[in-house]
């Protein structure tokens, strides 16, 4: 018998909400915003956003939505608020670190604008080090879910994505010559 151990989910949904206007937005912020530095390297980051945001208010009521049935899947039992939330603007060749987001219950990200080859977001096992020394991709017949020390997740436009704070992460270069990849990232907590 084979029982599962320690899974990790990973919530996914397709929103369809008006990513121009969502786009314009971001874009008006950078212009007039300097970017803070976290985790990326180049591109361009908010500070954490306050105050009222209309044109994100349907993407708030999403992830809101989402949040509460992603944490009905880990039995989770206080409803959560939105604690930050900030946009990123990667251009051609900029990334993102690994980290993960200390004192949140759930963190995830929209994906406004991306693209083909825009950067994976890539999700490490907790015990990915030892996972690649003791079970190296090259002594596995098959990539699966049980041997996997890393996971990798393409960006999609209007997708929503949520996942435990705690879960290391880190985002691939954009390699796009022409497009941006635009998201908004946030954090939830009690």
């Amino acid at each position: 018998m084979i029982e599962d151990l320690f899974s990790v989910p990973l919530y996914s949904e397709e929103l369809n909400l008006n990513t121009d206007i969502i786009t314009e937005y971001c874009l008006g912020m950078k212009n007039t915003l300097n970017t803070s530095t976290v985790s990326n390297v180049g591109g361009w980051q908010s500070p954490p956003l306050t105050g009222e945001h209309g044109p994100l208010n349907t993407l708030l009521i999403s992830i809101l939505n989402a949040a509460q049935r992603y944490r009905d899947t880990f039995q989770y039992k206080h409803p959560l608020i939105i604690h930050t939330l900030w946009v990123n603007i990667n251009r051609e060749k900029d990334y993102n670190l690994e980290h993960n987001h200390p004192n949140s219950v759930i963190s995830g990200v929209y994906y406004v604008k991306a693209h083909k080859n825009s950067g994976d977001l890539v999700f490490s096992h907790p015990a990915s080090i030892s996972m690649e020394y003791d079970w190296p991709e090259k002594n596995l017949k098959k990539y699966n879910r049980y041997n996997g020390a890393i996971w990798r997740i393409p960006p999609i436009e209007n997708k929503l994505l949520l996942f435990p704070g705690w879960l290391l992460h880190s985002v691939r270069p954009n390699l796009n010559k022409n497009q941006d990849r635009i998201s908004i990232s946030f954090n939830l907590t009690i």
